[in-house]
């Protein structure tokens, strides 16, 4: 078989499906990137049995075959000499002879009829739900980072997904803060039904996420989540732990509350993290008579600043994590944000000034004496 095609378009596919390749396993044959050649696109795929990703391409020919490809491939497309790229295809013995230019490579790919299929063929064709990539993203991004890293509390290493009704929403928490994003439409129509998704694999669907207003169409049956976007599919496995409902660490009334230009606290945190010293990185955070003050003091030094705000309610005094803070300042893109206290041992929570819809739950450090 013989395929010429664009090396740009073959290397930015395989580019997106090598991101759930396995670093190790004990299933070889996942470690490879499943060919398939058909009369009207090439289509390749990658899966570590918790992730799938499938991406199609535009391709003319006469020929259909199927191939698994030695991740090795990637490397070389990505630096491939030229524009156009030849593959060479011989089944016998699934020898693959890739030229371009004055460059030729030969690798050894294998059988693809242990691979994998089980993803597909438990959403494919179910009926989904369609938002706008850009919105899609613009919410999952102001709540991924939240989502635990460590495997001691499985459930918080995913991001629960809720429909409901004319709405959906995205929760994720590593149980020191917490992300909810709240997205509400007349025109949806859901059934209610959870899903909680592997933090890890929507990191993944994160990169891959256009800034555009073509939609993705959410797909949920049994244990799979799959997104259909573009040209690309992506699914991943759920999770089967219990979310706790976290609608109890919610306070009612505050008791402190300010707006503040987001990018000015932003700065001020980030001179403050140079000084923060130990594993949770503390500033103190003053707010009295219109003006937040953060102060740092450790063995390398000190630092204060002063910031103006609109200030309803009482003063306060307390400790906060930089690192916690500035994850979310760097994500949302408001100019002016909202953030409550509630008492100095209690959360702050940050949203944005005309929308409710979002928050963020950060609890303060104990006081440091």
């Amino acid at each position: 078989m013989h395929i010429v095609t664009n090396a740009k378009q073959l290397t930015d596919c395989l580019e997106i499906v090598e991101k759930v390749l396995p670093v190790r396993s004990t299933l070889p044959v996942i470690s490879n990137i499943l060919f398939e050649v058909n009369q009207d696109c090439l289509t390749f795929s990658a899966t570590n049995l918790e992730m799938f990703i499938k991406v199609k391409m535009d391709y003319q020919g006469n020929e259909t075959g199927k191939i698994l490809l030695p991740p090795k491939i990637v490397d070389i497309m990505r630096y491939f000499p030229t524009d156009e790229v030849d593959i060479e295809i011989n089944w016998d013995n699934y020898r693959l002879g890739i030229s371009g230019g004055t460059a030729q490579f030969h690798l050894y790919g294998s059988d693809h009829e242990d691979y994998p299929t089980s993803f597909e063929s438990q959403s494919d064709q179910q009926p989904g739900f369609s938002i706008e990539q850009v919105k899609f993203k613009k919410a999952l991004k102001s709540v991924a980072f939240a989502a635990s890293n460590e495997e001691t509390r499985p459930a918080f290493n995913g991001i629960l997904l809720s429909f409901k009704e004319n709405r959906f929403s995205l929760t994720a928490s590593d149980t020191y803060r917490l992300a909810i994003n709240d997205a509400r439409d007349d025109k949806w129509s859901f059934d209610e039904k959870k899903a909680l998704v592997p933090a890890r694999s929507l990191r993944e669907l994160l990169r891959i996420l256009s800034d555009n207003n073509d939609p993705v169409t959410l797909i949920n049956q049994d244990n799979i989540l799959a997104f259909k976007f573009d040209r690309i599919y992506f699914a991943s496995r759920l999770l089967e732990e219990k979310y706790p409902d976290v609608s109890g660490v919610i306070p009612g009334e505050y008791k402190t509350r300010i707006i503040i230009d987001r990018k000015q606290l932003e700065d001020t945190i980030s001179r403050s993290a140079l000084l923060a010293e130990g594993k949770n990185q503390a500033v103190n955070i003053i707010v009295k008579e219109g003006h937040l003050e953060v102060r740092v003091s450790g063995q390398q030094g000190s630092m204060e600043e002063i910031i103006p705000v609109e200030q309803e309610g009482e003063d306060l005094d307390l400790f906060v994590n930089t690192r916690f803070v500035l994850d979310i300042l760097k994500i949302l893109e408001d100019n002016k944000i909202t953030i409550d206290f509630h008492g100095e041992g209690g959360p702050l929570i940050f949203r944005l000034v005309d929308d409710q819809s979002y928050l963020y739950l950060v609890l303060p450090i104990k006081k440091i004496n």
